[in-house]
């Protein structure tokens, strides 16, 4: 094999080896010059792929030179933004949370510890900024159960609300009782009570609460902090009744 031969083919060994590398002319011997890439070669023949996109071949004799340059590597592509969601927004205590039945109670089939759905029914906002959506889900829970049937006296039921949850995220809660009565005895003491009091939380003792706890007003279809059924043989909470509770903790949450 000739010098010459031997050096276009070993050129063409180690550009071939070499990703970052492309044949941008081939000059014959003949004087002629190709734009092309080098696709091939062997001790005999160097392939390349013409900018017109034909393969063309030509011996290795016939070879004067091969010019290479480095080819354009392109930068990767960035990955995207992360999504920058909003920096968690404690919810301080004592914030009113209104809240809607999203079905029915009936106490006279409803135990102690029995959860009920409501819907948060009016936004919470911090700063002109909503930071609890309207639609909020409300996970209630009955603390007391009193049925007229068992003790004497009107149909009772405590309520507490245990959890909100909303855009993928559930928080637990702590919040003052709401306490509604049935007729009767009950009927009484939650007229006496909603005219003394009004509108508003009361604080006083209560089963499961203990001297002190707090109580929620429950406004809307029920009047009063301590409220009574009105025309019901026992207790019964329609669904869409709205229930006001208060937050006895902060609650920190993902506006």
């Amino acid at each position: 094999m000739s010098t010459h031969r031997s050096s276009i083919c070993l050129a063409v060994v180690v550009l071939l080896s070499s990703a970052a590398l492309s044949a941008d002319r081939v000059r014959l011997r003949s004087g002629q010059s190709l734009e092309g890439t080098l696709v091939g070669a062997d001790e005999e023949v160097v392939t390349v792929l013409l900018k017109n996109g034909r393969k063309a071949q030509f011996p290795v004799a016939d070879v004067a030179s091969l010019e290479f340059t480095p080819r354009r590597v392109e930068p990767p592509t960035p990955p995207p933004e992360p999504t920058r969601r909003p920096a968690p927004i404690t919810v301080p205590a004592q914030t009113m949370l209104n809240v809607r039945l999203t079905q029915g109670i009936d106490v006279d089939a409803t135990g102690a510890g029995t959860t009920f759905r409501a819907l948060l029914d009016d936004p919470v906002m911090i700063n002109g900024r909503v930071v609890i959506p309207r639609g909020a889900g409300v996970t209630l829970q009955a603390v007391n159960v009193q049925q007229s049937g068992k003790m004497k006296g009107s149909d009772k039921i405590t309520l507490k609300a245990n959890s909100l949850s909303y855009g993928g995220f559930s928080y637990e809660i702590v919040t003052t009782y709401v306490e509604t009565k049935g007729k009767g005895e009950g009927k009484k003491t939650g007229r006496k009570v909603g005219g003394g009091i009004g509108l508003g939380a009361i604080v006083g003792g209560i089963a499961g609460g203990g001297e002190g706890a707090a109580i929620g007003a429950a406004v809307g279809g029920i009047t009063g902090a301590v409220v009574a059924s009105q025309g019901e043989e026992h207790l019964k909470l329609p669904a869409e009744t709205r229930l006001q509770f208060q937050l006895v903790s902060a609650v920190t949450v993902r506006p």
